[in-house]
């Protein structure tokens, strides 16, 4: 009767100890499970949220707020008001447009490529951009700060500009140029010339400019016939609406077929 208990007393202890081994895998798995979703609300508290309240997703359109997270600041910095003050004094007759896109005063020569255009150029813009009284643009500058114009943007401007018969300077308020220089290159006469010019040429002088961008202008709609298209950009359909404007570049905005000069 010993012989046999014995047996049976280990028989007992190894159902015992096989219960509690799987007890213990059972309890091991259920803390790793808690383990890991514990884990996974501590990362997701971490994460960006949306507008929706989903992690991880980019926020959706913006609503308007009742008030709004901004606050005024000047159109310029001190190094450019220097430039813009010395501006007005060389071109009195002018009108000096400030960091004005070049996306407002030029157009694409053929309408469907608008558009495309428009995403590469839309955040070009110049320091200073000036133009008579007609609105006609004739010339370009950009001042240079502490760290200088990248030399892509410089080149897209150059040739852009120049392409278009729009002059193009690049200037520091630490050296301003010779005014005659840049009044000669803006007007398209020769600095001698200039100097020698009475007053009363100078209203000549932007007649002939005016009556040639008249010139280029009609020549540019013979190359490029048809419909204007859809002045909205496509990318303005996320935004909220009722506020977002349509862009000259994508269509002209003037609903008069003659010219503004004439009445």
């Amino acid at each position: 009767m010993q012989r046999n208990a014995a047996p049976s007393a280990r028989h007992r202890g190894n159902k015992i100890l096989s219960a509690i081994s799987g007890s213990t895998t059972f309890w091991a798995i259920v803390l790793a499970i808690v383990g890991l979703f514990t884990g996974y609300l501590g990362l997701s508290s971490f994460m960006p949220r949306g507008r929706d309240g989903q992690a991880g997703k980019p926020r959706s359109k913006l609503r308007m707020p009742q008030q709004w997270p901004l606050v005024p600041r000047p159109l310029a910095n001190s190094r450019e008001r220097l430039v813009w003050h010395w501006l007005r004094k060389v071109f009195p007759g002018h009108h000096i447009m400030v960091k004005l896109p070049v996306t407002r005063f030029t157009m694409p020569r053929q309408p469907g490529e608008a558009s495309e255009w428009f995403e590469l150029l839309s955040r070009a813009y110049c320091s200073f951009t000036l133009c008579d009284s007609k609105g006609h643009v004739i010339g370009c500058v950009d001042v240079l700060g502490p760290h200088g114009l990248s030399r892509s943007n410089r080149q897209l401007k150059q040739t852009l500009l120049a392409q278009c018969g729009i002059a193009y300077w690049v200037i520091s308020p630490d050296a301003l140029p010779e005014p005659s220089a840049l009044r000669a290159d803006f007007l398209g006469v020769n600095p001698a010339d200039l100097e020698a010019m009475p007053a009363s040429s100078f209203a000549e002088l932007e007649a002939a400019r005016h009556h040639l961008h008249q010139t280029l202008d009609r020549n540019r709609s013979q190359r490029a016939p048809g419909p204007a298209p859809d002045p909205t950009p496509a990318h303005e359909g996320d935004a909220p609406s009722g506020w977002a404007q349509a862009d000259s570049f994508l269509g002209s905005l003037d609903s008069r077929r003659t010219p503004l000069d004439r009445h």
